[in-house]
C-alpha cells in the first residue's frame, strides 16, 4: 500500500448538495453579483527542490508495473514511471502549493508531465485541478545506442521541464510519459518504451508575510 494516497481531483462532497454546486463554488457569480470588494493576496514563495530517488517522508513513488518488466525503474538518470495510470509521484506539503516543476527526459520524445492536485479549498467544479504539459523535447539515450558508440553529446539527448503553476493545494500527484514510436527491439521484447524518467522536482509553496 503506497504510505501517501494519490490525489483525487472530485470534490469529495459532490452529489452531497441540494444541486451540483456547493457554496464554494457560486463564489465568483456570487461575489460579482453582490460587488464584494475583494483583498489582493500577498506572500511569499518558498521554493524546496526534490532529487531521485524521493526517499523523503512527505513523497510516494510508486514506478507501476514492475513483475513482468516493462521499463518502469530506478537508473542512473532518476525514477523511470511507468505510463498513467500505473506510475505516479505523490507529495505533500505543510505550506499550500502552488507552483510544481518537474525536470527529467523522455524515453521517446516528446515526453508529457501531467499533475493532479487535491486544492486547500474545493472550488473548481468544472474542471478539478488537473494539468498537462506535452510536446516535451530531450531523450536519455536507450542503451543499445550508447553500446553502439553515441553519447550525451547526440543531438536529441537532453533533459526537458514541465512548470506548473496551480491553485492552493495540499496535495500533488505525478504522472509522465512519452511517445508509442515502436522500434523492433520493441516488437521483439513486446513491450513499448513510453516512459518519462524524472530527476528533479522543484516545489514552490506559499509562506505568509
Amino acid at each position: 500500500m503506497p504510505k501517501i494516497a494519490r490525489a483525487v481531483v472530485k470534490n469529495p462532497v459532490r452529489g452531497q448538495t441540494p444541486d451540483y454546486y456547493t457554496d464554494a463554488e457560486r463564489e465568483v457569480k456570487r461575489m460579482a453579483a453582490e460587488g464584494t470588494a475583494q483583498s489582493v493576496i500577498e506572500y511569499m514563495p518558498v521554493v524546496r527542490e526534490y532529487w531521485a530517488p524521493f526517499n523523503y517522508a512527505n513523497f510516494d513513488v510508486d514506478l507501476g508495473r514492475t513483475d513482468p518488466y516493462v521499463g518502469a525503474e530506478y537508473n542512473n538518470d532518476g525514477v523511470e514511471l511507468d505510463e498513467p495510470p500505473y506510475g505516479a509521484i505523490t507529495f505533500v506539503e505543510d505550506e499550500p502549493i502552488v507552483g510544481v516543476e518537474v525536470i527529467g527526459s523522455a524515453c521517446v520524445p516528446p515526453g508529457f508531465v501531467q499533475i493532479f492536485a487535491e486544492p486547500v479549498e474545493w472550488k473548481f467544479p468544472r474542471t478539478g485541478v488537473k494539468m498537462k504539459v506535452d510536446g516535451l523535447w530531450g531523450e536519455h539515450l536507450r542503451w543499445n545506442l550508447v553500446k553502439a558508440g553515441i553519447d550525451e553529446g547526440w543531438r536529441s539527448a537532453g533533459l526537458s521541464s514541465a512548470h506548473f503553476s496551480l491553485p492552493a493545494s495540499k496535495k500533488v500527484t505525478i504522472m509522465a510519459g512519452s511517445s508509442h514510436d515502436i522500434a523492433e527491439l520493441d516488437v521483439k521484447n513486446m513491450r513499448h518504451d513510453a516512459h518519462y524518467c524524472i530527476r528533479i522536482i522543484r516545489v514552490t509553496v506559499m509562506r505568509k508575510l
